[in-house]
């Protein structure tokens, strides 16, 4: 009989499922697994059903012996040396549709908080402060008649532009691919990268993390953003230079960032872009509903399966 590891404690819809082909081992923390121990599972199992914690490098994979399947619990597989794994014998699987209408949901959900500055009224409350009406405090924006610019208008852009319409928000967007899906949902217009920095009041990354991609928002990116954007990532951390981002929100070149990933991921509680009154950080929970974290790990482990049987 086959054998996988499950790295991580995820929904126990996927050890159902799969204990019903296969020999299934999981790691029962919630916590990664070490290095050494990845060693030892690449080396060990068939399969591997991974999550973004695990970085599965080439000189990890190289240690592999039985190895055929790693199926990645979630959308990106930047964690995952691809091409080396590939070469080497192994697919990789990851979980893409599932996660659309959560990361979408996230998205407006940063933006919102931001914009009409939910948590300092939250806390403002909190300490007692609240005497009654006042028609001066919390005066934040409408999002009607702005324009969002979305960077990369696969499933995630595509389902944040449909949100976006009911907010009545102008919709642009750039992708890599020409593709024409976007007349299917007749929403957006598609715009030249610069353009669409210039442009948009408010500028939501949707891009894989790839060698075109990583830190796509920098120093030069940031000055031409014309009308001093907020910015929302609910990608990957490393589209954006950090560093640039934070001298951007102290010198108010951007107004505002709404973000779910971090570079480095995670940060500390006493990182520059904690201390930033017009900045949100949130811990990667873009797609944390019971839904879709039920969804991930019935697809993770569904992946196996069918490559197997």
């Amino acid at each position: 009989m086959k054998t996988v590891f499950i790295t991580r404690k995820l929904p126990n819809i996927a050890e159902q499922i799969l204990s019903k082909y296969f020999k299934v081992v999981i790691n029962k923390t919630n916590q990664p697994i070490t290095r050494r121990k990845l060693l030892e599972v690449v080396s060990k199992y068939d399969a591997i059903l991974s999550t973004i914690s695990d970085r599965l490098s080439a000189d990890i994979i190289a240690k592999k012996k039985n190895l055929q399947v790693i199926s990645n619990y979630a959308v990106g597989v930047n964690n995952i040396d691809v091409k080396f794994a590939q070469r080497n014998g192994i697919a990789v699987y990851n979980t893409p549709d599932v996660v659309t209408q959560s990361t979408a949901d996230m998205t407006f959900a940063l933006l919102l908080s931001l914009v009409r500055k939910i948590d300092e009224a939250r806390h403002f409350v909190k300490k007692n402060k609240w005497s009654g009406w006042n028609p001066e405090i919390f005066l934040g924006e409408e999002l009607s008649g702005k324009t969002l610019g979305i960077i990369g208008f696969g499933r995630v852009g595509q389902a944040v532009a449909k949100r976006a319409i009911g907010f009545g928000l102008h919709v642009i967007f750039c992708d890599r691919l020409k593709s024409k899906s976007h007349q299917l949902i007749g929403v957006g217009q598609q715009v030249k990268f610069k353009t669409l920095l210039e442009k948009s009041d408010y500028i939501s990354l949707h891009v894989p993390l790839q060698k075109d991609t990583r830190y796509l928002i920098n120093k030069k990116s940031i000055s031409w953003m014309k009308k001093k954007p907020i910015i929302i990532n609910t990608a990957r951390g490393e589209i954006i230079e950090t560093d640039s981002l934070v001298n951007a929100l102290r010198k108010r070149y951007v107004r505002g960032a709404c973000l779910d990933v971090t570079d480095p991921e995670p940060i500390k509680g006493n990182h520059p872009l904690t201390r930033i009154k017009n900045c949100i950080v949130v811990p990667h929970i873009g797609t944390a509903t019971v839904e879709c974290r039920y969804a991930m790990a019935k697809m993770a482990a569904e992946n196996i399966i069918n490559h197997f049987v």
